[in-house]
């Protein structure tokens, strides 16, 4: 069990507008920044067709780390060198991933990840979905604009933080910018995610979860606005999960920015079962990965697999959960 549950909602429209939630990892991003720090996070890279750990020592680069990727992000040695050598000189490091990511930090680290210098945050995770799916889809939607993708946001809050968008830009020859995509329930690739279709094996049973060792936990608060009706929360919420007084104590220092109050254990895992459960995988998980990776294009795999109605019928058993909960 965590040591400390909070929610929060930075009060920065700035961070708050560029954050998935509540803008938390943004907060603590900033203050490491502050601090003269690394931050160690998820970015596009390669017109977005590929995911990788990158390290940001300024809020430029802090920006491009924030908001979630559902696609697996690749962690290269030299990002673990740079991480150590970091730590050695006596300097920050806020590294940010999925469970199984960031016991690979601290495996890799050793005694130096319990330094006081070393904040470690791992987010709820549903699942790393195929980088071999998501290079294959990003050049399908370019081709369908007729351009490189230039940027990729997957929970646009431009029709709200609960019903989400995923947008696509594109940047035209002349240099403006062309904007594709809807709700993520319309979007293909984010439904074959959702439907546990695209996942790697090991997120069917995925040893690291609430395992990992990580000194914060964070996640969209998702029935939030069922336990507090009186905050607005139409721009996101953030579920802050304290799992070492390190973590507390990281965490309390960026508080007085954000609106904030007590939250439980149980609350948040109400609207976040993946939080302690690995998901089960569709029926066609097999088939559709070997239909992937013998090279069957976008088109026919979206023939084949429409997941429109295992997708809804997924949507209403969690709003269902959220509401009793």
């Amino acid at each position: 069990m965590p040591v400390e549950t909070v929610w929060a909602k930075s009060r920065s429209g700035e961070i708050l507008d560029a954050s998935s939630s509540g803008g938390l990892f943004g907060m603590l991003g900033r203050a490491v920044v502050d601090s003269g720090g690394l931050v160690v996070g998820a970015a596009f890279v390669d017109g977005c067709k590929r995911v990788e750990h990158t390290i940001a020592e300024d809020y430029e680069a802090l920006l491009v780390l924030q908001r979630s990727k559902y696609v697996q992000s690749s962690v290269g040695s030299d990002v673990y060198s740079q991480v150590g050598k970091a730590l050695r000189g006596g300097r920050k490091v806020l590294f940010v991933g999925t469970a199984c990511q960031v016991a690979g930090m601290r495996n890799y680290l050793g005694r130096l990840a319990d330094s006081d210098l070393f904040l470690s945050v791992d987010v709820i995770c549903h699942g790393a979905p195929s980088p071999l799916l998501w290079e294959r889809w990003v050049k399908h939607v370019a081709s369908l604009e007729g351009a490189e993708i230039d940027e990729v946001n997957f929970r646009s809050k431009t029709t709200g933080w609960s019903s989400y968008s995923v947008l696509y830009y594109v940047r035209t020859e002349k240099g403006a910018s062309r904007v594709r995509g809807g709700r993520y329930g319309d979007d293909w690739y984010m439904r074959a995610f959702l439907d546990n279709v695209s996942l790697r094996p090991s997120c069917f049973g995925c040893a690291a979860k609430r395992s990992c060792g990580s000194d914060v936990t964070l996640g969209d608060f998702w029935g939030f606005a069922d336990l507090h009706s009186e905050i607005d929360s139409t721009k996101g919420v953030s579920a802050v999960l304290c799992n070492t007084e390190k973590g507390v104590a990281a965490v309390h220092a960026v508080l007085d920015g954000a609106d904030h109050g007590v939250a439980t254990y149980g609350e948040v895992l109400a609207g976040n079962p993946a939080l302690e459960a690995s998901v089960e995988p569709h029926p066609q998980r097999s088939a559709f990965m070997a239909a992937l990776v013998d090279g069957s294009t976008i088109e026919s795999m979206m023939r084949r697999w429409s997941f429109e109605d295992t997708f809804w019928s997924r949507v209403k058993r969690k709003l269902k959960r959220v509401l009793k909960g």
